[in-house]
C-alpha cells in the first residue's frame, strides 16, 4: 500500500522509497509508557472462545463483546441498516451482562433475527458510544450497523462442492494482482453493465474485448488461458472511503481503509443495503475463480483502520491502537493510526478474522499489507492457526506473505517486528516482497532512473533477487518460499509507465506502443518468472498497462485505474510471452525449489559483457529437462555470449514457451533488451515435454509508410488452421497486402507473417440482447452486447434458461439476427413467469430454428423427465446451412426449460449461380456477335459510299 496521507521530509523518503534493510531506515520505539501498562493490564483478562460477535440460530441470537473496562453495554436491534431506509427506530434494546473473569459481555435475544441489523451502545465513564460490532459478519450500507446473518442462506448453488485451490509449496504459485473495480469497470471488459466493477463480474463467462463476438477473451476466461495460479484481490472487506449509498461509478478508492474486517465491501455488490447480498456475491466471485482452477489471495489490512473513530476505539479505548506517550496515535502506517498486534486480544482478532475468511469464504492465501507493522509472534500464530484449520492438514498450503518494510511505530517493549531484517524469525511459509530485485530490474519506484532492463545495470542486486534472497551471503530470507519476486504492483508507477518515464522523458506518451519498451517489458517478465521465489505481477503488466504516469492512484478516477482490455490486442505478443514463460516455469522444477539448494548452486556464466548476466541451473527432479541456461541482455545492442554444450532454445526476443526455436552450440546471440532460455539438447529430446500449441508472429506495417505498427503473437492448438484475416485486429484494419505464413496450420514451431494494413475508417455499431419479464420488463439475465462493423452479420447468442420462467415462443423478436445497423440495435426476448399450477415434473426443451435475417424457420418443443436424454435434430432447409451446432443441442432434461437456438445462414444454390454465369456468358457472346455484325455492316456502307463518292 502506498499511503493515502501525504508524507513529508525524511518520513516520506523512508516509507515510499525502497525500504532497505539499513539500520537507519526506520527505528521502532518500544520504550514502556502508561498506555502500554494499561494494555498489559487488560491483557490479563482475555477470552479464548470463538463466539465473539453475534451467534445466530433460528430460535435466538447470542451477542458477545469483549470490553473488560466498560461500565455497561446494550444491543440495539433495527429493521434496516441505515436511517434512510424507512422506519429508523430501534425495534428492541437489551442489556448485556459482564463476566468479569473473561471481560466478555453477553446476552441472548430470542426470535429469528436473521436479516435484522444491530449496534452496541458502549458506556465508559460518562461517555456512551453507539457503534457497530468489530466481529460482525454482515452489515448494512456503509457498515454503520451490523447485521445478524444466517450464513447458510448466503451460500451460492454448489458451494458445498467448492474447495480451496492450493499448491504444494508457496514457490509453485504465480500471482496476478487486481482490484475488483479495476477488473471490469471498463466497457472493454465485455462485462454486462450491471456487473461492471462488482464481485459478479468474475462470474461472467465468455466475455471478450468490447463484447465483440469472436474477439479476444477477457476477465476470468483470459486468466484461465494466461496460466496464473492465483489472483490476489486488493481489499474487498468493508472499507470506508467509498460511499455505498451513492453512484460508485463516480467514486474510486483502492480500499486500504478498513471498517468491517469480516464483511465484504458493499460497493462491490449489486445491493449494498442488503447485508446478505454482499456476502453471497463475494462467495460467487471466489467460486467462479475456483471453478476456473484459480486460487484467491485476499489482501488484508490489519495494520490500521479507516479512522480512530472506530468500533475498536469505542469498545475498548486506546487498547487496539498503538499510542504515543502524549496520547496521540502512532502513525508508522502513514494512515493516522497503527493497530497493536502485540496486544493479546487484537492478536486474537487477527487470527479469528483470517481463519474466518479461510473457512467461510474458502480463501486460499493472504497478503498482509504493511506486515512490518505486525509482530513476529502474531504472524507465526496466524500461520499456525491456518496450519491447524483442517484435519487433513491442507491449511498448511494456504499462502501467507506481506510487505515486510521496516516501519517506525510505537510498539510495546520487547516486541519483535515482522520486517525483512527479522524475516528469518518467521515461519518459512511466510513470505515478503523483494524490493531489491524490483528496483534492480527497472530502477526505483518513481523517477527517471534506470535498472537492468533499460541499461544493463544493477547486476549484483539482480543476482541476489534471482536467488530469491536465499543465498547465504546477502539474502534476508531463509528459503525462496519467503521471497515474492516482482517488478511492479498496485503501488507506484506501472511497469510500462516507469519505462516510458525513464526512457522517453519529456517526449513520453504513456499509452503508445514503443517497440524497445515492449522488449524491456518481456525481459522483466523473463527475470521474474525464472527467478527463485514466488513470481508476482500487477494485473495488465503483461499487456503494458498504464495509468498515465500516476504513481499513487489510490483515489484517482475510476477511468485512470481500470484495466483497458483493448491492450490485449495491441500487446498480444507480450501476453503470449508471459504465457510461455509460465509454461516454462511449470515444467522446470528447479525454478520452483522451495528450499535454498538451487538458490545456492546457480552457476553464473563468466566473461560476459557488462550489460549481460546469465547462469546455468540444474533440475531438482529426474526424467524431465535436466539443465537450463538462462541469459539476460539489458543493453541497447545485440550481444553474443559463449556457452559450452549443445542446447535447444525455447525463449528469445519474440516468443517463449516449450517449442523448439532452434539449436544453439558454442555461443548464443541475444538481441537488445532480451532473454535467452535454453534447455540442454539431450534432455529436451528425451523428456517428452512439448507444447500443445503452435504460434504465429504477425508484424503489422503501415501500408503507406511501411513503418512497423506492432507485432501480434497468436497461439492455437496444434493441427488447427489459422488465417490472419480472422484475427481480432481484422475489425480495426483492412489488409492490403501480406506475405509469409498468413494462412497455415499451427505446428510445433513459430511461424511468421507480415501484413500491410490501413486503419478501418468506417463506423462500428453494437447490438444488445436483453432477456426480460414479459409483464414488467425487468431484466432477468445478463444482457449480451456485440460490436461489429456496420453492415456485418450478427446472430443471437445462446438463449438463457431462467429459473421459474419460460421463454415466450409466440413473441420472439423479428431481429434476432441480421445486419449491424447504424446506431444501436436492441433485441429483446420475453420470458413469462411459470404459474404455480404448472406441472414442474415435466421438463422442456425448446428448439428454435432462425435464419440470418431473424426469421423463425421453425419451432419445436420436446418434453421429458429430469435426467432423460434429449437430442435436437439439425434440420436441413433449402438454401440454408447451420452456422454451428449449439453446445446444448444434446444433453439431459433438467428442471424448468432448456432453450436451444440453431442459427442458419443463406447458401445460394450453386447450380443457380452457375446458370446466372451461363446466362451472362451467353449474353456477352450474343452481344459481341451483334456488335461484330453491326461493325461489318457499317464498314460495308462506308465502302459503298466511297465508291459512289457519296458524302457520309
Amino acid at each position: 500500500m502506498l499511503f493515502k496521507k501525504i508524507l513529508t521530509g525524511v518520513m516520506a523518503f523512508m516509507i515510499i522509497g525502497s525500504m532497505s534493510l539499513a539500520e537507519a531506515s526506520a527505528a521502532t520505539n518500544n520504550k514502556n509508557t502508561d498506555y502500554q501498562a494499561y494494555a498489559a493490564t487488560l491483557d490479563k483478562t482475555t477470552y479464548t472462545g470463538s463466539d465473539l460477535g453475534a451467534t445466530y440460530s433460528k430460535d435466538a441470537t447470542v451477542f458477545k463483546v469483549w470490553s473488560p473496562n466498560a461500565s455497561s453495554i446494550k444491543v440495539n436491534i433495527y429493521e434496516h441498516g441505515s436511517d434512510e431506509e424507512g422506519d429508523a427506530g430501534v425495534l428492541e434494546s437489551k442489556a448485556l451482562v459482564l463476566d468479569k473473569k473473561t471481560g466478555v459481555w453477553s446476552c441472548k435475544v430470542f426470535g429469528d433475527l436473521a436479516g435484522k441489523y444491530y449496534t452496541y451502545s458502549v458506556k465508559h465513564g460518562k461517555t456512551v458510544k453507539e457503534t457497530y460490532d468489530i466481529y460482525a459478519k454482515a452489515c448494512g450500507v456503509n457498515g454503520k450497523r451490523s447485521m445478524v446473518v444466517d450464513l447458510s442462506k448466503t451460500n451460492p448453488e454448489g458451494w458445498e462442492n467448492d474447495k480451496h485451490v492450493l499448491v504444494n509449496n508457496q514457490t509453485d504459485a504465480s500471482v496476478w494482482e487486481v482490484s475488483v473495480a479495476d477488473f471490469s469497470s471498463s466497457e472493454s471488459s465485455g462485462v454486462t453493465d450491471k456487473h461492471r466493477g462488482k464481485f459478479l463480474a468474475f462470474t461472467e463467462e465468455g466475455t471478450t474485448v468490447d463484447g465483440i463476438q469472436g474477439a479476444t477473451s477477457t476477465c476470468v476466461d483470459y486468466l484461465k488461458k494466461l496460466g496464473v495460479k492465483y489472483v490476489q484481490i486488493m481489499p474487498f472487506y468493508d472499507f470506508g472511503s467509498v460511499d455505498e449509498s451513492k453512484d460508485i461509478n463516480k467514486q474510486y478508492n483502492w480500499g486500504y481503509d478498513p471498517v468491517n474486517y469480516n464483511c465484504p465491501e458493499g460497493s462491490y455488490s449489486t445491493n449494498p443495503y442488503n447485508g446478505s447480498t454482499r456476502v453471497k456475491e463475494c462467495k460467487q466471485m471466489i467460486q467462479a475463480l475456483h471453478n476456473a482452477g484459480i486460487g484467491v489471495i485476499m489482501d488484508v489490512v490489519y495494520n490500521h483502520t479507516y479512522s480512530t473513530d472506530s468500533a475498536f476505539q469505542h469498545i475498548v479505548p486506546n487498547y487496539y491502537y498503538r499510542m504515543n506517550p502524549d496520547g496521540t496515535f502512532s502513525n508508522g502506517s502513514g494512515c493516522s493510526n497503527d493497530t497493536a498486534s502485540e496486544h493479546l486480544m487484537y492478536r486474537k482478532y487477527m487470527i479469528d478474522s483470517v481463519t474466518y475468511w479461510a473457512k467461510e469464504y474458502h480463501i486460499d492465501g493472504f497478503r498482509f499489507d504493511l506486515m512490518g507493522l505486525h509482530d513476529v509472534t502474531t504472524m507465526n500464530s496466524i500461520r499456525s492457526a491456518l496450519d491447524n484449520l483442517y484435519e487433513d492438514g491442507s491449511g498448511k498450503k494456504i499462502l501467507m506473505y506481506g510487505e515486510a518494510w521496516d516501519m517506525p511505530t510505537q510498539c510495546d517493549e520487547g516486541t519483535v517486528m515482522a520486517n525483512q531484517k527479522n524475516l528469518k524469525k518467521l515461519d518459512s511459509r511466510i513470505g515478503a516482497f523483494d524490493d531489491t530485485i524490483r528496483d534492480a530490474i527497472k530502477g526505483s519506484t518513481g523517477g527517471v532512473d534506470k535498472g537492468f532492463i533499460q541499461e544493463g545495470s544493477s547486476r549484483a542486486a539482480l543476482k541476489t533477487g534471482i536467488a530469491g534472497q536465499s543465498d547465504t551471503s546477502t539474502g534476508w530470507a531463509n528459503v525462496p518460499s519467503q521471497c515474492v519476486t516482482y517488478a511492479s504492483c498496485h503501488d507506484n508507477l506501472c511497469l510500462y509507465d516507469k519505462l516510458v518515464d525513464s526512457v522517453y522523458g519529456k517526449d513520453k506518451e504513456y499509452r503508445k506502443r514503443y517497440e524497445d519498451l515492449v522488449s524491456m517489458n518481456k525481459l522483466s517478465a523473463a527475470i521474474v518468472i525464472t527467478s527463485q521465489g514466488i513470481p508476482f505481477m500487477l494485473s495488465g503488466e503483461e499487456f503494458a498497462r498504464s495509468k498515465d504516469g500516476d504513481e499513487n492512484s489510490y483515489a484517482s478516477s475510476r477511468e485512470e485505474n481500470m484495466i483497458d482490455w483493448k491492450n490485449l490486442d495491441n500487446f498480444s505478443d507480450v501476453v503470449e510471452y508471459y504465457r510461455g514463460l509460465l509454461k516454462i516455469r511449470e515444467n522446470f522444477d528447479a525454478f520452483k525449489d522451495c528450499t535454498a539448494m538451487t538458490a545456492n548452486n546457480l552457476t553464473y556464466i563468466e566473461n560476459v559483457p557488462k550489460c549481460v548476466t546469465g547462469y546455468t541451473i540444474n533440475n531438482t527432479v529426474s526424467d524431465k529437462w535436466s539443465k537450463m541456461c538462462v541469459i539476460f541482455n539489458g543493453g541497447d545492442e545485440e550481444q553474443t555470449v559463449a556457452i559450452s554444450g549443445d542446447w535447444i532454445r525455447i525463449a528469445d526476443d519474440e516468443t517463449a514457451g516449450l517449442r523448439n526455436l532452434g539449436e544453439v552450440s558454442g555461443s548464443v546471440k541475444l538481441k537488445a533488451h532480451s532473454a535467452a532460455i535454453l534447455v540442454d539438447k539431450k534432455s529436451y529430446e528425451t523428456a517428452g515435454i512439448s507444447d500443445d500449441e503452435g504460434a504465429v508472429v504477425v508484424s503489422y506495417y503501415d501500408n503507406k509508410t511501411k513503418e512497423l505498427i506492432k507485432k501480434q503473437t497468436v497461439s492455437g492448438e496444434l493441427g488447427t488452421a489459422y488465417d490472419v484475416n480472422d484475427f481480432a485486429d481484422s475489425l480495426n484494419y483492412d489488409i492490403k497486402q501480406s506475405s509469409g505464413d498468413t494462412s497455415a496450420v499451427f505446428e510445433n514451431s513459430v511461424k511468421h507473417a507480415s501484413v500491410y494494413v490501413e486503419e478501418f475508417e468506417g463506423k462500428m455499431s453494437k447490438v444488445i440482447f436483453k432477456f426480460v419479464d414479459d409483464v414488467n420488463g425487468t431484466e432477468l439475465a445478463d444482457s449480451y452486447v456485440i460490436r461489429n462493423r456496420e453492415g456485418e452479420q450478427y446472430f443471437t447468442p445462446e438463449l438463457p434458461s431462467i429459473e421459474n420462467y419460460s421463454l415466450v415462443l409466440d413473441s420472439l423478436p423479428d431481429n434476432g439476427a441480421g445486419k449491424v445497423n447504424v446506431g444501436e440495435t436492441t433485441v429483446t426476448y420475453k420470458y413469462t413467469r411459470v404459474t404455480d399450477d404448472t406441472d414442474k415434473s415435466v421438463c422442456i426443451v425448446n428448439a428454435i430454428y432462425m435464419d440470418d435475417k431473424g426469421k423463425i424457420i421453425e419451432k419445436k418443443t420436446y418434453k421429458g423427465k429430469e435426467g432423460e436424454s434429449y437430442s435436437v435434430p439439425e434440420n436441413e432447409y433449402e438454401e440454408m446451412s447451420l452456422i454451428e451446432i449449439p453446445k446444448n443441442s444434446s444433453g439431459t432434461f433438467k428442471k424448468g426449460e432448456i432453450n436451444v437456438l440453431l442459427n442458419y445462414s443463406s447458401t445460394p444454390d450453386p447450380l443457380a449461380d452457375l446458370l446466372v454465369y451461363i446466362y451472362i456468358g451467353a449474353g456477352v457472346i450474343l452481344a459481341l456477335c451483334i456488335a461484330s455484325a453491326i461493325h461489318s455492316h457499317i464498314k460495308g456502307i462506308k465502302k459503298f459510299r466511297e465508291n459512289m463518292d457519296v458524302e457520309e
